[in-house]
This record gives structure tokens, sequence and C-alpha cells, in this order.
């Protein structure tokens, strides 16, 4: 597995001057740090083979959940993310979902907001230049969504720089 900071630190615990800059400055979290340990203990479990190519790209902490983004090839299950995703849940103790990283921020979202479906994604201008995305959920689908809807909110904000609202229609 692929990580950003030395693979010695994370498993010893005891960073070095790069990666203790890189933790200070918030690129980086302790909770990263503990995912990155846990998943290099995971990689070497032969039945997690495709752990070795993956790498590892950042978690965001909302409430009670965890986002895990890692990049993987396309090739990798749905099943297998979300068997990795309760393997460090068990091994952390909290909630983790594992979503696969790619450029295409609609594919992002949807594995976010399984299994609820997304109705659309439409971009509005507001009148001081920013854009901001409303997400379209169906009432249907609305309580199936794995965070509230400000969480979600707050969470796609942040990985994406964005503004992000969800509309349950």
């Amino acid at each position: 597995m692929k990580i950003p900071l030395d693979t010695i630190c994370v498993r010893s615990g005891i960073l070095c001057p790069r990666c203790k800059r890189l933790v200070d400055s918030g690129t980086y979290t302790t909770i990263d740090v503990e995912i990155m340990k846990v998943l290099l203990e995971l990689e070497e479990d032969p039945n997690n083979k495709f752990l070795r190519e993956a790498t590892y790209i950042k978690s965001y902490s909302v409430d009670s959940m965890v986002i895990v983004l890692l990049e993987l090839s396309n090739t990798v299950p749905q099943s297998f993310l979300i068997r990795i995703a309760r393997m460090i849940s068990e091994k952390m103790g909290m909630k983790i979902r594992v979503v696969r990283y790619s450029q295409d921020q609609k594919s992002m979202i949807a594995q976010l907001f399984a299994p609820a479906r997304i109705q659309g994604i439409d971009s509005v201008w507001l009148p001081d230049g920013d854009v901001q995305y409303i997400i379209r959920v169906s009432r249907y689908d609305a309580k199936y969504l794995p965070l509230k809807i400000n969480e979600l909110e707050t969470l796609l904000s942040k990985m994406f720089n964005e503004s992000y609202r969800i509309k349950v229609i």
C-alpha cells in the first residue's frame, strides 16, 4: 500500500520531522495515522491482495463515522471495500466507510450516499461568483442516507472544497 507518510513512522507511532510537520499542519490527522497503521496490518493478510496496489488518499471524520478514501483499480469489487471497512471498524471501534477515490465527483458522491440513490446534481451560480452544487435525493431514498443531511453537506464541502446542499424531493 502506498501511503503519504513514511511506513516506518506509521508502524512505530513515532513520527519523523517530515511526517510530524504534515500532521501538525493539518494535512493529515491522528485518525489518518491510525487508519494507515491498520491498513498496513491488513495488507499483510494474503486475502487482502488488492491492498498492495492501493493508495491511501485521506480520511474525513464526521461525528459518528469516518470516511476513508482509497485509490484502487476498477477491477476491485465493491464487496472488497465493504469487507475492508468492516475489518478497520472492528480494529478501531468506530464506524468506517471506504470510498473508492475517483476524479469523477459524482461517482464518489454516489458511493457516499449508498444505498440511497442520487436523482441528479445541479450547479447554481451565486451572485458573488461562487458555485453551489445541489444534490437531489428522492424522499423515499432520503431515509437510507448513511448520515444526517447537514453532516453529509459538511463532509462534501470538506472533501471537495466547494459548497454543497442536499435537497430532498
